[in-house]
């Protein structure tokens, strides 16, 4: 004998009322990740930022830290940011910009200690060098522009940046 049809709303109600099996099978349920992958992409950077992956710049940075003093070089006398492990390559300015003169980018001399936190950092940009002789280190400069300005390259020679700070250290 064949069981009695029912309408979808009587077989609704005998289901939640717990007297008909659910005729669907539920869905297997897919584990939720515990990071998201913009999270985990987050968390790399930071590791960079702090030094935990060394790359060869990274290995630079450490090595000019050990050779910092823990004050601005520009005669400032604030603190620089040589105890803090996060911001301590905000102390390290580089004379000749990275960007632009890569065959001296990670060279030991290629760089002057600067309080980043008092705006000291933002005077070695190109756009300040004109302030770079009122420093209490300039002479100190100097001598790593003469040790650094044969390394460049032809190109590197040929920038602007470059022939104003000869000009500067020149007196021309």
């Amino acid at each position: 004998m064949s069981e009695p049809t029912l309408s979808y709303f009587e077989r609704m109600k005998l289901i939640k009322l717990g007297l008909l099996p659910k005729e669907a099978v539920a869905k297997a349920k897919k584990p939720i990740a515990n990071k998201s992958q913009k999270k985990i992409a987050e968390e790399a950077a930071a590791r960079d930022e702090r030094g935990e992956n060394d790359t060869l710049k990274e290995n630079w940075f450490k090595a000019r830290r050990k050779e910092l003093v823990g004050t601005c070089q520009c005669g400032c006398g604030a603190p620089s940011q040589k105890k803090d492990d996060m911001y301590f390559r905000h102390s390290i300015a580089h004379i000749f910009p990275k960007a632009t003169f890569l065959s001296v980018m990670y060279h030991p001399l290629n760089y002057v200690e600067r309080a980043f936190w008092g705006g000291c950092h933002s005077v070695m940009d190109d756009t300040s060098i004109d302030r770079w002789p009122n420093m209490a280190d300039w002479e100190d400069i100097i001598e790593k522009f003469h040790t650094l300005a044969p390394l460049l390259t032809p190109e590197e020679r040929s920038t602007k940046f470059y022939s104003k700070l000869e000009s500067l250290v020149y007196g021309r």
